[in-house]
């Protein structure tokens, strides 16, 4: 019996790495192995990547008939007539009333906008490809229970009406959204207090007082993403309400100009201790530089990981820099960024002192140069030595790719047992 009990065990974890078609053929080995097959816990979460639907009506009664809880739809095979298929999707996903999580991949806008209207129980509902330009929410209230809501478009999203719809939805502790914001009545966030995660896309048309009006209200706010905050953006005044959450430990700063005072503004915030910030080196990408630098060694005792975006467009021009003044005879090599003197954190012994010195002797030309080279190698040795306690990483990243960035759960060292009982996302 032990042996039995050990083999049926062994089946059951080895069934779980089977697709849905491969679960079904096994099925019918023998009465064990339909048996092992029909397991609750192998129908709890249904993946599909990888495979393709040619019967809704059967896989429909087949998840209500097991009780799925998960249908991941991400990466399924779908045929050229798609439209036809998400029809069919339409009509017989309301009839798995057990569904509490819902992951489409790439689909129409009318897919999700119908689901949120017919599928009142989901809990989880996530579309990050959605084909369009703008979505509405105004069924978004039908979801009283969701948790978790994902909505991402394939080249960027708007809403057709404001944010007030959302505050039906009482129970929101994580939301991302989408273009134009400050435009969508962007003041009803300060109503979901119990937000603990808050991404926002671009911040350059939020009002004056965003920070310390309407972020200060959301007390159990732990992590903040912030995009795009570029031309008008209030960011000093948002700095100064995320310095007054004091559950507030990871902020994440994604294509942010860094402004005269910056490093000031980021120095008060003592309450992070999880740090990504990517700055835009439109023009003074010296001074941007000199002011991360300046501004983490303030939060050297809180920090425990920092990330610092560095765009590949920024390495490019440094290297032609480089070129144009000469630098290369300074031993200079491999990827490197410009920084304002004096370079914070700066340790020169006395050997690269002496030869710094007779560097200058040979170029006399650039001694009145105010901007110093660091390469990325010396860049990170210079943050290990001032943030003794962070975790560091420096990412060389495309511009068009920074949107995707993001502290990593493995990173944060994350307790997998902790679940969160509400989550909502919107994104770009």
């Amino acid at each position: 019996m032990n042996l039995f009990c050990a083999g049926y065990d062994s089946l059951l974890r080895t069934f779980q790495y089977l697709k849905v078609q491969e679960l079904l053929r096994a099925a019918r080995v023998c009465k064990m192995w339909r048996d092992l097959a029909a397991h609750p816990s192998l129908w709890k979460t249904v993946r599909m990547k990888n495979s393709q639907v040619t019967d809704w009506d059967g896989l429909a009664d087949t998840l209500q008939r097991r009780g799925t809880q998960h249908l991941d739809l991400r990466k399924m095979l779908i045929a050229c007539e798609s439209d036809n298929i998400w029809k069919k999707f339409l009509t017989v996903i309301p009839r798995v009333s057990s569904l509490l999580k819902l992951e489409l991949c790439r689909c129409p806008v009318s897919v999700v906008e119908e689901v949120i209207k017919t599928c009142p129980q989901l809990e989880v509902f996530s579309a990050m490809s959605i084909k369009c330009e703008s979505l509405t929410l105004e069924s978004i209230g039908n979801l009283r229970r969701c948790q978790e809501l994902r909505l991402k478009a394939i080249s960027g999203m708007s809403l057709q009406q404001d944010l007030t719809p959302l505050q039906d939805l009482k129970h929101l502790t994580h939301l991302t959204s989408v273009k134009e914001l400050g435009k969508k009545k962007i003041d009803v966030i300060q109503s979901l207090t119990n937000l603990e995660t808050l991404e926002l896309g671009e911040c350059s048309d939020f009002p004056d007082k965003f920070g310390t009006i309407v972020l200060i209200n959301l007390n159990k706010l732990e992590c903040l993403r912030l995009e795009k905050g570029q031309g008008s953006c209030c960011t000093f005044d948002i700095l100064e309400g995320v310095s007054k959450l004091q559950n507030l430990n990871q902020m994440e700063l994604v294509n942010f100009d860094v402004k005269n005072g910056f490093d000031k503004c980021l120095a008060n915030c003592k309450n992070i201790k999880r740090l990504l910030i990517i700055p835009t080196y439109i023009s003074q990408s010296a001074t941007s530089n000199n002011m991360v630098l300046g501004s983490v060694t303030e939060l050297s005792d809180n920090l425990t990981h920092f990330i610092w975006g560095v765009a590949l467009e920024l390495l490019r021009v440094t290297e032609l820099f480089i070129n144009q003044f000469n630098l290369m005879n300074k031993q200079i090599t491999g990827d490197s960024i410009p920084v304002l003197k004096p370079v914070p954190l700066r340790l020169i012994s006395d050997e690269n002192e002496n030869q710094k010195e007779a560097d200058d002797k040979q170029q006399p030309h650039q001694t009145g140069l105010q901007v110093d080279i660091l390469p990325l190698p010396q860049l990170q040795k210079l943050l290990l030595t001032a943030l003794c306690k962070t975790r560091v990483k420096i990412s060389k990243i495309p511009f068009h790719a920074t949107w995707r960035q993001s502290i990593k759960p493995s990173m944060k060292k994350l307790n997998l047992s902790k679940i969160l009982d509400c989550k909502v996302f919107i994104s770009l």
